[in-house]
C-alpha cells in the first residue's frame, strides 16, 4: 500500500500469495488476519489470494508471503517528484521501524544470533501511511513522495 501511495494513488484492492511446506491452520489464520487488518487500515478490499502447500520446495515450518495492491489516481494528479522546487516544505512521518525493504541489509549486517536477539525490534509491523498521506494530498499540493 505504501508503494502505490508514493505516486498519489488510492488503494483499491489487494491479493495475497502464501506458499509453505505444510499449512498450519493457526499460522495461516494469523497471517491472513494480519493482511486483512492492513487492508482495513488502507481502506481497500482483500479480494482473494492463493495458498500453496509445497512440501518439496519449503521446509514444514517455512512460509513465503507475497502480495500486490492495485490503486487509482487521475493521470493529471500523479505525484512523480518532477514539480519539486527549491524552497518547498518537507514533511516527515515517524517510521515504525525497518519496513520490509530493510531486511536485506539486516541479514547482511547482523549475525543470525544478533537477529534473534533483536527480533522484537526488527519485526515491528510496518506502519501503513495511507490515511495520513491521502489526507495531506487532499488538503495540500504535494509535489513528491519518497519511494
Amino acid at each position: 500500500m505504501n508503494d502505490i501511495l508514493c505516486v498519489g494513488a488510492k488503494p483499491l484492492f489487494f491479493l495475497d500469495y502464501i506458499a509453505c511446506g505444510k499449512v498450519s491452520p493457526g499460522v495461516l489464520k494469523d497471517v491472513v488476519s494480519g493482511i486483512a487488518a492492513g487492508c482495513r487500515q488502507s481502506q481497500c478490499s482483500l479480494i482473494g489470494g492463493e495458498t500453496a502447500e509445497m512440501p518439496g520446495m519449503y521446509a514444514q515450518d517455512e512460509y513465503d508471503l507475497a502480495g500486490f495492491a492495485v490503486g487509482i489516481v487521475e493521470k493529471n494528479k500523479i505525484i512523480d517528484g518532477s514539480r519539486i522546487r527549491r524552497g518547498d516544505a518537507v514533511i516527515g512521518l515517524a517510521s515504525s521501524g525497518l519496513h520490509s525493504n530493510g531486511f536485506s541489509l539486516v541479514r547482511k549486517v547482523f549475525s543470525l544470533r544478533e537477529q534473534r536477539r533483536l527480533a522484537k525490534e526488527l519485526l515491528c509491523p510496518t506502519r501503513i501511511y495511507v490515511r495520513p498521506v491521502l489526507d495531506v494530498i487532499e488538503r495540500f499540493e504535494v509535489r513528491g513522495l519518497p519511494m
